[in-house]
């Protein structure tokens, strides 16, 4: 088998990993069930991934290997995080987008076992690294003034809110919102980015002094 064979035949199984943890949840997911899916037998299957939690990680790798670099350029800017966090945004969106079935995935697994996520994060600590250096030019231009001062916590749940909770609640907005049509939802989505982007500018903006008349 060629290396690009090889390529292709993980991908195909990463993916029908994607859909069988999504379905079922990690507890529930036996390898069976994703040779099925892929349409490979369970021997065949553990010649490329002989667990799921080697599956796992390799999905989580692939998200964090597309998000990753593009952050790091962004923070690693000299400019404030005014500037910072649209782009951010941005970079979560398209993550978010390209694989709409698995926040739902992540936030069942955050509720089931939080623990089994962390252990998967930190098995590559380096990726904490970018977020850390982050949280602590927030709290820097806050002390400045340059931010709002605000618990990092309401910043950090109201973008994921933002982001996540639509693809959450497709099927019910597509249904009361969009007469049913997924391709409007798939429009709402593409623009609700400058609404997100919107509203945390707004959040962390200082407010302005006001001047009292003369």
């Amino acid at each position: 088998m060629s290396t690009e064979e090889l390529q292709d035949m993980e991908s195909r199984i990463i993916e029908a990993a994607k859909r069988v943890f999504v379905r079922k949840g990690y507890e529930a997911t036996k390898m069976s069930d994703i040779a099925l899916e892929v349409g490979l037998g369970r021997t065949a299957l553990h010649y490329y991934f002989r667990t799921k939690e080697m599956l796992f990680d390799a999905i989580f790798g692939r998200l964090m290997g597309v998000l990753l670099p593009n952050i790091e350029m962004i923070v690693n800017e000299p400019v404030s995080c005014l500037e910072k966090i649209p782009r951010i945004v941005d970079q979560y969106l398209m993550i978010v987008h390209a694989n709409p079935s698995f926040p739902i995935f992540v936030v069942n697994e955050f509720n089931r076992d939080p623990d089994h996520l962390y252990r998967v994060i930190l098995k590559e600590p380096e990726r904490l690294g970018l977020f850390l250096r982050l949280r602590e030019q927030m709290l820097e231009e806050m002390e400045k003034g340059i931010l709002r001062k605000i618990p990092l916590v309401y910043l950090v749940s109201t973008l994921m809110s933002l982001v996540v909770f639509p693809v959450l609640a497709r099927n019910p907005l597509t249904n009361v919102f969009f007469e049913g049509d997924p391709r409007k939802f798939e429009v709402f989505l593409q623009e609700r980015g400058t609404f997100i982007k919107e509203v945390l500018i707004r959040l962390l903006t200082p407010d302005r002094p006001k001047v009292e008349d003369e």
